[in-house]
């Protein structure tokens, strides 16, 4: 059922994953990236967090869900509509800009969602157009690309949480949660 999967309006609805890590991986940031420049508009004009899937079908094809829209802080993205398909990745962005909310960095509660439904990555977008990945294995967050890299949110001030990390392992995350 092709209809049931995504990757962004004209781009191909399934990618080919080769055997090598490297590749696969090159294709799932790809995707997820491209997925999530699509939706943050719409996160923004919602104020609401987007997500989704990415897995890998039994011939070794990449598949994206289709974004469910979630709530201001929180998402849970649909399960795939086959058994047959390896979930390995979530992806979800971060809703608009608010003072308020440390929301340019992935939160504990995004690794550890990831990690308890035993993904290998999760990908986010944030506010201010930022891009990080999720490592489970690792425990820890990392920066793909910067500040802009990503659609941003017009409202969207720089700097409201102080300076920004390219990593932040799970201790990191619970010191920066527990000093905001």
């Amino acid at each position: 059922m092709i209809s049931n999967y995504w990757i962004g309006g004209t781009i191909a609805v399934l990618m080919s994953i080769t055997t090598a890590a490297t590749a696969q991986d090159r294709a799932l940031v790809r995707a997820a990236k491209s997925t999530l420049a699509q939706i943050q508009d719409n996160s923004f004009a919602a104020n609401r967090e987007y997500c989704g899937l990415l897995g890998v079908s039994p011939s070794g094809q990449l598949v994206v869900t289709n974004a469910r829209k979630g709530r201001v802080d929180s998402c849970t993205p649909r399960d795939f509509p086959s058994d047959d398909i390896e979930p390995i990745a979530s992806y979800h962005t971060h809703g608009a800009y608010d003072p308020d909310a440390d929301a340019e960095v992935p939160s504990l509660g995004d690794l550890d969602a990831d990690t308890d439904e035993g993904l290998d990555y999760g990908f986010m977008s944030s506010p201010g157009g930022r891009f990080w990945v999720i490592d489970t294995a690792r425990q820890e967050v990392r920066m793909l690309c910067g500040l802009g890299c990503m659609p941003s949110d017009p409202d969207f001030v720089a700097g409201d949480w102080g300076p920004i990390k390219k990593r932040y392992s799970r201790n990191e995350l619970v010191r920066r949660e527990n000093e905001g």
